[in-house]
């Protein structure tokens, strides 16, 4: 085991933490527990376990353990911002089947429509720069999948709404995981001419 191991392996504690409580304690779940929240939770829980063996049984190089911490700090940053900017109204959980009664726009919703996704795939993806070991690649690529879908699904429930006019503008302007640059030149000289 690495100096960085127990550190690294106490933030991906952390973040796990994290999630797990707002699973709990913030998401509503109008519908209860549904499929796609539990293979949310089998699958966290299984690639936590690989993450974990993963991080104490490589050793980790100082640019990569400096890397990976930036990566699961950024990860709780942005999650801990995502929950304060829905803190008013918290939103539904992944895959819940209500439909969204109001969009947020503040904190990092200002740059991305997903910012919990990013928070999550920022913390399977540290696992990967703490070691090297690309047999993680899948676990980052399954959550992937699984983060798009819910995602997609998400967005399609906003064109169903009176909010699909408010949230073509909004998906316009804003990256799906990740601040899309153009994006944000294009509204920002489109704000500049109004």
């Amino acid at each position: 085991m690495s100096g960085w191991s127990p550190i690294l392996a106490g933030l991906l504690l952390v973040c796990l933490i994290s999630f797990g409580w707002a699973m709990r304690n913030f998401f509503a779940q109008p519908a209860g527990s549904n499929s796609g929240m539990k293979l949310i939770r089998v699958c966290g829980l299984g690639f936590a376990a690989l993450h974990f063996a993963a991080i104490l049984l490589t050793p980790i190089t100082l640019s990569r353990g400096l890397a990976a911490a930036s990566c699961y700090l950024g990860a709780l940053g942005l999650f801990w911002w995502a929950i304060r900017a829905n803190s008013p109204r918290p939103l539904s959980a992944a895959f819940s089947p209500d439909s969204p009664e109001h969009l947020v726009e503040q904190g990092p919703y200002r740059l991305i429509r997903h910012p919990f996704y990013c928070s999550y795939l920022l913390t399977w993806t540290a696992g990967i720069v703490a070691t090297g070991r690309l047999w993680l690649a899948p676990t980052v690529v399954v959550m992937l999948v699984i983060y798009l879908r819910a995602a997609m699904e998400e967005e399609e429930k906003f064109r169903l709404t009176s909010l699909a006019n408010q949230y073509d503008d909004y998906k316009a302007r804003t990256g799906l995981f990740l601040p899309n640059p153009l994006k944000l030149v294009a509204a920002r000289r489109s704000g500049s001419r109004t």
